[in-house]
């Protein structure tokens, strides 16, 4: 059956919008290719992140008045504790994206996988005064185990999945936790394009996909949207621009628009749907 949602007060669309906090050991996302144990090249463009481009997203959420799910590894949190905390501060949610990109999820035994994820629960914790409540894994892998980690760990969202348009509740080792559907609106990585793409493209890619989506709402489905930036691209000038001129569109809409946070999602799921179905890894429900 294809799932419906209803958003509060009658709001069409649901917007959030996503920034990836990362760091890393041996390599970011810059020159993959070169082999190296650890490729300097890479850490440098991927510690722009943390020590500029978080920075300048912050001041485009404190222009635009919107707040983020800031996806953060725990690295990045002892790396940048002062940009952590002033995200936290200023309202933004903060999500768990594990200890670095470095170690991926798929490549963990269970045990491997709740250690990894307390840990970076323990770092968060720590920065911010407290515990995440959503997880993305880095490049969103998971396991057949990893949603019922998450559930057992108090998590109440994840955003690895991306077989959706709109969240969905199930029950994992007998708990309930929310799916939010990884979207493909906007994310930043695939206008990078090794820095000779264009955010102008991107912005118009982004603008006509929210466009098409109000259309659907206002024929009776509601929607949502959201845009997703790395603080390493999308807090690059050239990427930057685009994003705020994503989230002033969208404002334009406001009448129609739920701004809200991933956390808010899962809390008003779950308490609209009290008998979740078990989680199905394949998601054949």
């Amino acid at each position: 059956m294809r799932r419906t949602i209803e958003w509060p007060d009658g709001k069409m669309i649901c917007a959030t919008f996503t920034v990836a906090f990362e760091a890393f050991t041996k390599g970011g996302h810059f020159k993959r290719q070169s082999g190296l144990d650890v490729n300097l090249a890479s850490i440098s463009h991927s510690n722009y992140g943390g020590n500029v481009g978080i920075w300048r997203i912050m001041e485009i959420c404190e222009r635009t008045g919107v707040g983020a799910t800031i996806d953060v590894n725990g690295l990045a949190c002892q790396r940048w504790p002062d940009a952590v905390k002033a995200l936290h501060d200023a309202g933004h949610e903060i999500a768990g994206h594990g200890t670095t990109n470095d170690i991926k999820i798929t490549d963990l035994t269970p045990d491997q996988q709740r250690a990894e994820i307390k840990e970076c629960n323990r770092v968060i914790e720590e920065v911010t005064g407290a515990p995440p409540v959503g997880w993305v894994g880095p490049g969103g892998g998971h396991t057949p185990e990893t949603i019922g980690i998450l559930a057992d760990e108090g998590y109440t969202w994840c955003g690895d999945q991306s077989d959706d348009d709109l969240p969905y509740v199930v029950r994992a080792n007998g708990k309930p936790i929310t799916i939010i559907p990884k979207h493909w609106f906007f994310n930043d990585i695939r206008a990078w394009g090794g820095g000779v793409s264009s955010g102008t493209v991107a912005y118009e890619g982004f603008k006509d996909a929210f466009d098409f989506v109000v259309e659907e709402a206002k024929r009776g489905r509601p929607g949502r949207i959201d845009a997703l930036v790395h603080a390493e691209f999308g807090g690059r000038p050239y990427l930057a621009y685009a994003w705020e001129k994503m989230i002033r569109y969208v404002k334009e809409h406001e009448d129609l628009v739920w701004f809200t946070h991933r956390r808010d999602i899962a809390a008003l799921c779950m308490a609209a749907n009290r008998e979740p179905p078990d989680y199905r890894p394949m998601g054949d429900y």
